[in-house]
């Protein structure tokens, strides 16, 4: 069942230094982070994957899908179970990507301009949605089970599987961030009620054409892995955090990444139940770890970026 919604809103519903593939064999074994390359919503894309292994003794890597230079290189948000990657590209495929090794494991059509994806609880449906369509696919050979006219940019699932939420740039649900007024809307499908929070993140000038530019505005929204708090990265710098239970905005935290400058944060995910996080700092072309407690930077990640990032759990 999929739900629609509401406008201007993010929705949720989670030349480098880097080491090479065979010292990561072991990532078959260990939970990592995924994040395709930065892209533009059109056009090309670079064609790569950031793996970002959790145990520190491993170093982040690359995964090539698709072509660099070419559409089948623009990925956005990735889908992914055990150690397989599904990844959407606006030139209407996707591949499914062994992490650990860097190869190709299948290909199949998907829909033309998404490149966006998820996977139902039971991995074995994989949705597929571009700005104007959603599509579900069979995991196991791409076999298309369907396909509705309900466009976005962002998917979640409830928790038992049952509904898939459709949110973007026009829609949203479950937890959806209004661009320009920094109001969270978070909305409970089982009884119907919705509340709204007001927090600091605002910037009444936001633009989609001209993100660079803006002060505030919410980038990603990712779930705690015990699923009591909501978090957001937001451009002006800091990562705001949100109850579950009962919704609620619950504060900030500055990201001190860049002193000198602004601190734009895009890629965001949660670690140890709200201890840590990852999130890019788009104007430093950089992912920092958080402690979420203070802001401090635990860990610099140079030369890594990503717009999406997700937890891989392996």
């Amino acid at each position: 069942m999929v739900k629609q919604s509401m406008t201007l809103s993010l929705a949720l519903v989670a030349g480098m230094s880097l080491g090479s593939l065979p010292a990561v064999a072991s990532a078959h074994a260990m939970p990592v982070v995924v994040g395709a390359f930065p892209a533009p919503p059109k056009g090309v894309g670079p064609g790569k994957l950031m793996v970002l292994p959790l145990r520190h003794e491993h170093h982040p890597y690359v995964v090539k899908f698709g072509r660099a230079g070419t559409m089948s290189g623009n990925s956005f948000y990735v889908a992914s179970t055990k150690n397989r990657a599904y990844v959407p590209s606006i030139a209407g495929y996707t591949d499914v990507m062994d992490i650990a090794t860097g190869k190709r494991i299948d290909r199949f059509h998907t829909l033309k301009g998404g490149r966006v994806a998820a996977l139902s609880k039971n991995h074995k449906t994989l949705f597929v949605l571009s700005a104007k369509r959603l599509a579900a696919y069979s995991a196991k050979d791409g076999a298309k089970r369907y396909e509705i006219a309900f466009g976005g940019n962002a998917m979640a699932l409830n928790r038992d599987g049952s509904r898939l939420f459709v949110g973007g740039n026009m829609n949203g649900y479950i937890f959806s961030a209004d661009m320009k007024s920094g109001v969270m809307t978070a909305y409970n499908p089982l009884t119907e009620k919705t509340y709204t929070m007001a927090t600091p993140e605002t910037d009444p000038h936001f633009s989609y054409h001209k993100i660079p530019q803006a002060n505030a505005g919410f980038m990603q929204l990712a779930v705690s892995p015990d699923q009591k708090y909501v978090y957001a990265a937001g451009f002006s710098g800091h990562i705001l955090r949100f109850s579950t239970s009962k919704p609620a905005y619950l504060g900030e935290v500055a990201v001190d990444a860049n002193r000198s400058g602004p601190n734009k944060l895009s890629g965001l995910t949660v670690l140890d139940h709200g201890k840590r996080a990852i999130s890019t700092v788009e104007n430093r072309h950089e992912s920092v770890e958080v402690d979420l407690s203070n802001g401090r930077i635990i860990k610099r990640l140079k030369d890594v970026a990503s717009n999406r990032w997700i937890h891989a759990r392996t």
